[in-house]
């Protein structure tokens, strides 16, 4: 278990990075520590695909929010992460906040961060859904790249169910906690709280294959359809992003285990990302205009 203790600032910029399963509640937190922040930090979201749903929903709170897209920071977009870090020392942020890719490998990302100029690793918060993590420690090919995000966290907090702590994931990590959903966030969450970091995890893991797409729907479609299409979709992992139909506007939400369909204000325009698993392309036809 890490050892966590408040140290003296350096100059080094502390380089929070969040990382956790698709749909564990990487954005949501985001926006907690936003509102409870004690002083301003920059965020960089590393979305999947092409359209940055993550990123829009941030709160606009945020003094920066930079955006990374249609790859992960962990392995094709590490330039372009480097780049960013380094724009956003030169505008002298305190802290910053880096979202992982859902499916983000978690030790490519501690060596990248680690090495980060001008920068020191404060911490990789992992989040766990709680209603998802049994059914993906029986998925062979997503068990891998799962566990390594649980063993590289320095604090793994259970979501979206608790508090007492799933069985899949205390088999992982006894030390894993329940995050509440309401109140004030513990303080090892804080972007400036520094923890003393162990080794790193050694996990060597099979990185399962995803591909995504930005679809866009029919404007006949409505929600009710769109889930069973996901439902009759097993390699479908995610959907995010707004549907837009003749009865309005929709934010979706959506993984293997949940499906949400919100009634969204203004004008996102029209798109939903879809992320899967394999190499099988998938058959849209029956949802979009094409």
């Amino acid at each position: 278990m890490a050892h966590l203790e408040h140290v003296m600032l350096t100059k080094a910029v502390p380089l929070t990075v969040i990382t956790g399963y698709l749909g564990a509640g990487k954005t949501t937190l985001i926006n907690r520590m936003l509102r409870q922040a004690s002083a301003p930090f920059a965020v960089i979201v590393n979305d999947l695909g092409a359209l940055p749903v993550d990123a829009a929903l941030i709160s606009a709170e945020a003094a920066s929010t930079l955006t990374l897209t249609n790859g992960c920071a962990c392995c094709q977009l590490q330039s372009d992460l480097s780049a960013q870090l380094t724009q956003l020392r030169q505008a002298g942020f305190g802290a910053v906040v880096l979202e992982a890719s859902g499916v983000a490998k978690a030790t490519n990302l501690v060596s990248i961060t680690s090495q980060a100029d001008g920068y020191q690793l404060a911490k990789i918060i992992t989040l766990v859904d709680a209603t998802a993590v049994p059914r993906l420690m029986e998925d062979r090919y997503l068990t891998g790249v799962v566990v390594e995000q649980i063993k590289a966290g320095d604090s793994v907090y259970q979501t979206k169910a608790g508090p007492e702590i799933t069985p899949s994931l205390l088999a992982l990590r006894a030390d894993a906690r329940f995050l509440s959903s309401e109140g004030q966030l513990p303080v090892d969450i804080d972007p400036y709280h520094l923890i003393e970091r162990s080794a790193s995890a050694k996990t060597v893991a099979v990185t399962p294959q995803f591909q995504h797409r930005v679809v866009y729907p029919k404007t006949s479609l409505q929600p009710e359809s769109l889930k069973v299409f996901i439902d009759r979709s097993p390699a479908v992992q995610r959907v995010k992003g707004w549907l837009v139909v003749e009865s309005g506007t929709y934010l979706i939400q959506a993984t293997r285990d949940r499906f949400v369909a919100q009634p969204a204000a203004g004008n996102h325009g029209a798109g939903l990302q879809f992320i899967w698993q394999g190499t099988e392309a998938l058959d849209f036809s029956s949802i979009t205009q094409e």
